[in-house]
Formats: structure tokens, sequence, C-alpha cells
């Protein structure tokens, strides 16, 4: 497929770029028409009437809150594309820069095959949306074909509900009892988890592949450090100290590009937990669960993964500094000296990733999230 084939294998996230265009984010300034169209579209037909559903009981109020919760989540992270994207291409462009530097064979190997496994796992993230996409157009459909062909059969004539991927009321639209309008909901369900699936894809595969990248410049900065021999030459510490600096102003652009996705991101977790794991105890295993448990998975891996790409940063940057300790800096001369302890002091101060700055994405702060969402369902437990 042209759209995953990848000829240059310096090439800096070439899916997310291509998929971040083709949902209509392109680079230029011009007017978003197909990116607004789907923002629209989401929002008349998956948040308001969402907002319009008339609430019966306890069970159809935690339904409607998880997903109107997530629902919001996408609909923030869908709007939040449209405004960092100046920053990740910014940041794309320093990467690809970065990337393209002269360095040794060994290091030169090294970028280049861990450049490919980053394109790599973009491909299978998409692979693995498309996955779930399917599995959450088709379960609620295949279920009310079982129950149209019972309707049928039914000698009662009272007719069972149709099986629907979300609770909500489509305006004036009998989709619970009625086929042909039932149809018509499908449609809108298949077009609008399109637009979700793509934005989720999108900006995990653009988030991830960014930070991954940064701690791969992290990794080829001191693996320069550690190619310097004895005696150090000024010409030899320019190279490594430019290097440095490109990569710290890297990490800068993607604090810059996740600031708004990361705190969304950690929000909106926390809520979408409780209210789901809630929901689910009180329906045990039946078939209305199904969807909701891939959209709580979703939410999982996703917050699961910024949380361990944060730490994988942090980490890598501390590589920088480790390998300028393990440098014989004072047998240098004395402007060497002053240099290296320079670059030493800067890599002291660690490279976090925040959302907000208020949280830090850690894989500390996930067991955090965890604990704090735990008691909440806790509470929610005792008050129900």
């Amino acid at each position: 497929m042209k759209l995953f084939q990848i000829d240059d294998p310096r090439e800096v996230v070439p899916i997310g770029c291509r998929l971040l265009k083709l949902f209509g984010l392109g680079r230029d300034e011009k007017l978003k028409l197909l990116y607004w169209v789907q923002c629209v579209f989401y929002l008349v037909f998956s948040i308001i009437p969402r907002v319009l559903v008339q609430i019966d009981d306890t069970i159809m109020l935690l339904r409607l809150g998880s997903e109107l919760a997530f629902v919001s989540y996408l609909y923030s992270q869908i709007l939040g594309l449209y405004f960092r994207r100046s920053y990740l291409y910014r940041l794309v462009d320093l990467l690809q820069t970065c990337i393209n530097k002269q360095y040794s064979e060994s290091i030169d190997q090294f970028v280049i095959k861990s450049n490919a496994k980053i394109n790599k796992l973009s491909v299978t993230c998409c692979k693995y949306f498309t996955i779930a996409y399917v599995l959450y157009c088709a379960m609620p459909p295949i279920a009310s074909i079982v129950v149209y062909v019972r309707n049928q059969r039914n000698k009662t004539a009272e007719p069972e509900e149709f099986i629907i991927s979300s609770e909500m009321n489509l305006y004036y639209l009998n989709i619970r009892f009625n086929l042909l309008h039932f149809s018509f909901y499908t449609i809108v369900i298949c077009l609008l988890t399109i637009t979700s699936a793509g934005s989720l894809c999108i900006k995990d595969i653009m988030d991830v592949a960014v930070i991954k990248t940064t701690c791969l410049l992290f990794q080829t900065t001191a693996m320069q450090i550690r190619e310097l021999k004895d005696n150090i030459s000024q010409a030899q510490l320019s190279v490594v100290i430019k290097s440095h600096r490109d990569t710290l102003l890297c990490a800068q652009y993607l604090q810059e590009a996740l600031n708004l996705s990361l705190l969304f991101q950690l929000t909106f977790c926390s809520l979408i937990w409780c209210l789901m794991m809630f929901y689910i105890l009180l329906m045990g295993f039946d078939s209305r669960i199904l969807n909701v448990l891939i959209l709580l998975l979703i939410v999982t891996v996703e917050t699961y993964t910024y949380c361990t790409l944060g730490t994988q940063l942090t980490d890598k940057g501390e590589e920088i500094l480790m390998a300028l300790q393990q440098l014989a800096w004072y047998d240098q001369s004395i402007p060497i000296q002053k240099q290296l302890l320079f670059m030493i002091r800067r890599s002291q101060k660690p490279i976090i990733l925040s959302a907000g700055k208020i949280f830090y994405a850690n894989v500390l702060q996930f067991s955090e999230m965890v604990q704090k969402s735990y008691s909440f369902y806790l509470v929610l437990k005792n008050v129900f």
C-alpha cells in the first residue's frame, strides 16, 4: 500500500505526516474544509444527541456518562490536532535535520535501524486501529441481526430492542425498534467511528513517533560523547555540543507539541476509567458492554504508552549525563573542561514530559492515576 511505503530509511514520521494531511491538516494555512466538516459532523451526530438523551435509570446514567466523557475526550483531541499541528510539523522538521547529520558509521547504522523500527511501529499501530474500528462497527449490527431474526419468529408481536453501539437517541429516529432508522444510525456510527479512529490513530502515531525519535537523538548524542578520545579537540567537541543543543531543542519542541494532548489524555483518563468500570460492574457480562470494553482498553493502552514513553525519554536524557561523567574531562585543557562542565551542568536537569505544567507523564504518574481512579470507583460503588 502506497500510504505505508517508505522509500527513505531516514525519513522521520512519514506515516503520521501522511495521515495528518489525509485528515485535512496539511502544512499550508488554507481553510481546512475536510477537517471542519468532520468536526461539525461529529458535534451534530455524536455529542449533541447524547446530551439530549432522557435518563431513566442509574445504568443508563453511567453508560451515558462514560460515553459522553469518551466522546468529549475524542473531540478535544480532534480539536487539539488543529491547534498543535504547526508545533508537530516544526518538531518533525527539526528531527529530520538532526537525523540527516553526518555521523560515524556505527552511529549512522544505529540511527537508520532505530528509525526503521519506529516507522514499522507506526504501520503496526494503523493495523491495530483498523481492527478496532471493524470490531466496534461490526459487533452491534451482527447482534442486531440476531435480534431481527428473533423478532420475525416472535409470536407475541413484542419486538426486542436492537443492539446499539452507544447510549444515544438520534434525534427523532426510532433507532431501537425501526429497522430503517437503525440502518441509518449504523451508517452514521460507522462514519463517526472513521473520524474518531482516524484522529486517535493520527494522534498516537505522531506523538509516539516524535517521542521515540527524540529518545533516539539523546541516545545518538550519548554515543557521540562516548566516541570522544582522550585528547579531545575543539572541533570534535563543537560537533558534540551542536548535537546536544539540537537534541535539547527537540525536547523543548516536543513539550510544546504534546502539552495539549497530554493534558487532555491524563485529565479524561481517570473519569473514563471510573465510569466505565462501574458500568461494567453493574451490567455484568453482557453484549452491551463489549463496545465499552473496547473504549476502556483504548484509553488504558494510550495512557500507559504515554507514561511509559515519558519515563523512557527521561532515562535517555540521563544517558548523556552518564556519558559525560565517564569522560576524563579533568585531563583536558582548561577551555575544553569549561565546555564539558557546562554540558554536565545542563544535563543534570532532567528531561520530563509534562501535561499543562500540572502532571508529569511517567510510569509513577500512571500508577497514581490507577490508585485514585480505584478510590473514586469505590466511592461511586458505595453511593449507588
